[in-house]
């Protein structure tokens, strides 16, 4: 057999070796943790490096991908540091070490740990100042620390901390020196706040506001780090939500005013269900929403004026609803509207005559409603100096009409005219 034989084996020590060094490393981040620990109660015998992944230890959970998401080791009674390299398991969410015996500094490199929720390390012996780093964790929501006597110069200044998101936030000093815990409030009111992204906090908020008797919500998973692997929901490149579709869905119940903390949102599609309440008024702070699909619900209220701010919107569909009260004057600021679609509502009022100013507007669609008064000349303009294809103003009560018999389309669609004699 001879150089064939050498030549197969040499490739199986490759492949064995390719396999290792393209193989999840965690468990070798962790096995290295274990050698720097002393651990006199043997939580951590099952800690094998032989095992192809970490999946199977006591202590470890990991996610469908078998990458590791917790490390649940509170009063376990181990002492030792925390290596640096413990900021190499990507995926992580909990990291729990709670009342042990660690001590040494908090390594920086925790700040890498992009995926974190729970960073646990109270009623340990750590010392050294807190990592600046940690303010780049943006998903972190509950951080504990006790500082140990010796913990003194520690400083907040450069940690950039999560108004909204950061739930808990606890500091505790001990022995002689609790003043510290005076210092770390003084501090914290200097540290940079910063708002973080918090979009799936709202969309479980409004999951939970309502009912979805078929179930197209299941995966809005708020223990997620982001929502962006969520059914209905896309992302941009940053898991920024771009967009939410939801229609057709069977969805019942209001719209949360919390809506409007999606600031990157573009297209919020919601035609068809059976939504009711009011449109929230925060809706207007979607700054770069393009499309409000919220058509054939059961919509009560008035328009918001709010709406009008959105000048990035050029969709804006409202039909099919129960609204009420006048057409606010603000959508004339909408121009690059291209759809204004309000038919079959309960609007009243005059049509405004602002909206004469929205040049890119090609369907105006007004129908089934109780206007009152004319079409102004304004609006009338836009066929000729706009970009107007369908003007609709039938089935109202405005002057000098009466209700059509029949069906029509035309470029301006409206009753019949009334006859005298």
């Amino acid at each position: 057999m001879g150089a064939p034989f050498a030549a197969a084996t040499a490739a199986a020590i490759l492949l064995a070796l390719a396999t290792l060094v393209s193989s999840n490393t965690e468990g070798d981040i962790l096995h290295e943790q274990k050698q720097a620990w002393e651990d006199p109660n043997n939580a951590l015998q099952t800690w094998d490096p032989t095992l192809l992944n970490p999946c199977t230890w006591f202590h470890i959970t990991c996610n469908n991908d078998n990458s590791v998401i917790r490390v649940d080791l509170g009063n376990a009674s181990i002492s030792g540091p925390l290596i640096p390299k413990l900021g190499g398991l990507k995926n992580l969410q909990y990291l729990e070490l709670y009342g042990n015996r660690l001590n040494g500094s908090i390594p920086a490199t925790l700040g890498k740990l992009k995926h974190l929720v729970s960073l646990d390390l109270p009623d340990n012996l750590l010392t050294g100042m807190i990592p600046s780093s940690l303010g780049a964790m943006s998903t972190l929501r509950f951080l504990y620390a006790v500082f140990h006597r010796n913990m003194i110069g520690f400083h907040l200044y450069n940690i950039s901390l999560c108004q909204e998101q950061l739930l808990l936030l606890r500091f505790a000093a001990m022995g002689a020196h609790s003043a510290a815990a005076v210092l770390v409030t003084g501090l914290l009111a200097v540290a940079t706040l910063v708002s973080c992204n918090t979009e799936g906090d709202i969309l479980y908020s409004q999951r939970q506001a309502w009912k979805d008797p078929i179930g197209v919500l299941e995966s809005w998973d708020p223990t997620l780090a982001t929502p962006c692997s969520w059914y209905h929901i896309t992302c941009n490149n940053n898991n920024s939500v771009i967009r939410v579709d939801l229609g057709l869905a069977g969805l019942s119940g209001p719209l949360i005013p919390q809506l409007g903390g999606l600031s990157y949102l573009q297209y919020l599609e919601l035609y068809g269900n059976e939504l009711n309440g009011s449109i929230p008024a925060t809706l207007g702070k979607l700054s770069n929403l393009i499309s409000l699909g919220l058509q054939e619900n059961l919509l009560s209220g008035a328009i918001p004026d709010s709406l009008g701010a959105i000048s990035t919107l050029q969709l804006l569909k409202l039909h099919g609803n129960n609204l009420t009260g006048a057409i606010p004057q603000s959508l004339g600021n909408l121009t690059n509207l291209i759809y204004l679609e309000l038919q079959r509502n309960a609007l009243s009022g005059s049509i405004p005559a602002s909206l004469g100013s929205i040049k890119t507007l090609e369907f105006l669609r007004l129908n089934g409603n109780s206007l009152t008064g004319t079409v102004p000349m304004e609006v009338l303009s836009l066929v000729l100096v706009g970009n107007l294809t369908e003007l609709n103003v039938a089935s109202n009560q405005l002057d000098g009409t009466v209700g059509s018999s029949g069906y029509r389309v035309t470029a301006i669609i409206q009753d019949t005219l009334k006859t005298t004699g």
